[in-house]
């Protein structure tokens, strides 16, 4: 059976570098911490480069004071970017009423998670994300009911209109639907103009 490799938090590697330092033999911490010289070793040489900054654990930098202090900087640099982005971005659909400010949290969300836009124009997250749910099952519905339109407007005319003669017709019948949109969605449904041989 293949023994578990022991995982060895922060604090941990810190008091056993700081311990040997205190005058105790190196060989005296391994046996009482049960650590081979070789790791102690490396978390003294962790310590000694990157002081306050070593053992970040998985996943995190490891960075010396000064690196860590220009780290954190970017970061709040690139927090104030992007809420001055969303600010800027928000403008004009912050006069225009709530659902108008839910679409636009809605297309921002590809830059920036709905939290943090919401925390940022003060909207309750859970209403925008109940308004959002009903939004793409509304959405989902209007698309069920225009392929099915689509279907039948095809089949009506032997299949052999293709996707900007459909388009027409729809918006004939007062639907709002581009030409593009109607060629995806029949391409979705498998719809294809048959072509008869001479």
């Amino acid at each position: 059976m293949k023994k578990s490799q022991r995982i060895y938090d922060r604090d941990f590697k810190e008091m056993a570098v700081l311990l040997s330092h205190e005058g105790s033999t190196i060989e005296k911490i391994e046996q009482e911490l049960n650590i081979t010289k070789t790791l102690l070793n490396r978390w003294r040489q962790d310590f000694y480069k990157y002081g306050k900054g070593s053992f970040p654990g998985c996943g995190n930098l490891r960075l010396s004071p000064e690196d860590n202090k220009i780290y954190l900087l970017k970061k709040r640099i690139e927090k104030a970017e992007l809420h001055s982005s969303i600010i800027s971005n928000a403008v004009p659909y912050l006069s225009m009423g709530l659902i108008a400010i839910y679409h636009f949290i809605d297309r921002f969300e590809k830059k920036c998670s709905a939290k943090q836009i919401c925390k940022i124009l003060s909207v309750d997250q859970r209403s925008y994300s109940r308004w959002k749910n009903r939004h793409y099952i509304h959405e989902r519905k209007k698309k069920i009911e225009l392929q099915q339109i689509i279907t039948a407007l095809f089949n009506e005319n032997k299949k052999r209109y293709g996707y900007m003669r459909i388009a027409a017709e729809l918006q004939k019948k007062g639907y709002k639907i581009s030409s593009s949109t109607t060629a995806r969605y029949m391409r979705e449904l498998g719809l294809c103009v048959s072509i008869k041989k001479p």
